[in-house]
């Protein structure tokens, strides 16, 4: 398991955030090896992607979000080659999925947090795609994943599962 952001460990709700990270634990779809909690979308955590998404750290779409992995994992590959980089295997990152994905995408988004494992962490949400794209993207829109693309957004995500 991925550990919490340094600025979570000493807070009083990095156990409560622990265990919501680990309760609800099921496989993204019917032969995952991965599995990830199944979480509802409380008004905490909404404001908190609703803040991410106004300050453009809020991602949308499995194109999009896997092209935003791939800029980011090249850069931290030239960090390491040079030595600067270490793995911290912590939370930096964030993939929201909702309830109403096929197997194949929910292949497809396993194989996202398995590439990237080492900062990001899956949370499916119980709720459907068309609600998640109406409150984030606009009126018309169908989101079923988000990906939460800077670790103080992230942060803030993570505290939000202590206020369930």
């Amino acid at each position: 398991m991925l550990k919490l952001p340094k600025s979570l460990e000493a807070d009083a709700r990095a156990v409560s955030i622990q265990q919501e990270l680990t309760r609800n634990m099921k496989p993204l779809w019917s032969e995952g090896r991965l599995k990830v909690p199944t979480l509802e979308l409380n008004l905490a955590l909404e404001k908190a992607l609703s803040l991410s998404r106004r300050a453009g750290q809020l991602r949308g779409g499995l194109e999009n979000i896997e092209a935003c992995l791939r800029r980011e994992q090249q850069g931290l590959d030239a960090l390491k080659k040079r030595q600067l980089g270490q793995d911290s295997g912590r939370i930096s990152r964030l993939l929201l999925m909702s309830s109403d994905g096929s197997e194949r995408f929910y292949r497809h988004c396993e194989s996202l947090l398995s590439g990237h494992g080492d900062r990001i962490a899956g949370i499916r949400l119980n709720v459907p795609s068309q609600v998640l794209g109406q409150k984030f993207f606009g009126k018309d829109a169908q989101v079923k994943v988000l990906l939460v693309s800077h670790k103080d957004f992230v942060v803030r995500a993570l505290e939000s599962l202590a206020d369930s």
